[in-house]
């Protein structure tokens, strides 16, 4: 072994010092003042588990009547709000949805709705650059111990296979680490939002690809999700592997299931399967659907608040939001 002089000694002591602070301002500056998800759970800036209970809202086409109902929406114990969005509005017009959510105690959820059944990589990373934008990435920063981001809702139609959207999202979690983004990112399943096997079978390998490990996986149930035996096979499935999943939309049957959506999912199965797995769930949607979709609306579209029968089970019913809704740790400590 060579014999260092104490001049050496003390120049590597002084690198070593220099090295360790670098280290700890790196991990610093990479770790999540927001959201984060562990084994399977989403907890909030606190650490504490956040168990979503919540409606979705049509923030984009009924900018107003969707602001003013904000406050009927807080009524029913919702804790969370899924903000339908798209990349051609002013985050400026975002940010004020944003703190009148904040001030109501539910929790934001922005999601972008252009590239809704879409299939093209480029398209889904441009609602990512989105979110990167210096004027998002400030409005982000100022309320991360609030917002989620769910990048896009339902990119990818049928077509659509797990690995190429696993690939397509790798892009734009990058993207969105790289721009100093670092709590949870939220991400719909392909096949118009309701194929669940992509993120059973590529999920782990985009957390693992995350440099924040740091996701939250989204399934839409409609007219795929009609057997109540695959609700609770699949639910657990995804449980047991530990991967952070929330309904972020869900329907019923309408009509017997002869409906635009051939749908007739059991939504007292999805309820109390959440419940029971301590998963999230949010239902579409408060109102504003158009004629062949109007039967999804949770309160009357003449008024934005009498609850429809729809909107009844959602909130009322044994499982429902108002039954077993807690709101976040960050604003309970408020």
């Amino acid at each position: 072994m060579m014999k260092l002089s104490v001049s050496t000694w003390l120049g590597l002591g002084i690198i070593t010092i220099v090295l360790l602070c670098s280290c700890a301002s790196e991990n610093k500056s990479t770790t999540s003042n927001g959201f984060t998800t562990t084994a399977g759970r989403l907890l909030d800036a606190n650490g504490q588990p956040f168990i979503i209970r919540g409606v979705n809202v049509p923030h984009a086409w009924f900018e107003e009547p969707s602001y003013e109902a904000l406050r009927a929406i807080a009524a029913h114990d919702v804790n969370c709000v899924r903000i339908v969005w798209e990349a051609t509005l002013p985050p400026a017009k975002l940010e004020r949805i944003i703190q009148r959510c904040v001030n109501l105690k539910m929790i934001p959820m922005l999601e972008l709705h252009d590239a809704t059944g879409d299939t093209s990589a480029m398209k889904l990373l441009s609602l990512a650059r989105y979110f990167t934008s210096a004027e998002m990435l400030q409005m982000l920063k100022k309320y991360e111990r609030y917002v989620l981001v769910n990048i896009a809702n339902e990119w990818g139609d049928h077509s659509v296979t797990g690995i190429f959207w696993s690939e397509a999202y790798q892009k734009c979690v990058s993207l969105m680490r790289e721009a100093g983004y670092t709590s949870t990112i939220v991400i719909d399943a392909p096949g118009w939002g309701q194929n669940i096997q992509p993120i059973i079978d590529y999920g782990q390998q985009l957390v693992e690809f995350d440099s924040q490990h740091n996701l939250l996986f989204s399934i839409h149930m409609y007219g795929s999700w009609n057997d109540e035996n695959v609700i609770e096979r699949k639910l657990n499935e995804v449980s047991a592997a530990d991967l952070p999943l929330v309904v972020g939309e869900f329907g019923y049957c309408f009509n017997s299931g002869d409906n635009n959506l051939g749908c007739k999912v059991n939504h007292r199965e999805i309820m109390q399967c959440c419940e029971d797995l301590d998963m999230g769930y949010l239902a579409w949607s408060w109102t504003g659907n158009n004629a062949e979709n109007r039967w999804l609306d949770l309160v009357e579209y003449t008024d934005w608040k009498t609850l429809t029968w729809w909107g009844k089970e959602v909130f009322y019913s044994p499982h429902g939001i108002s039954n077993t809704a807690v709101k976040a740790s960050v604003f309970t400590e408020e």
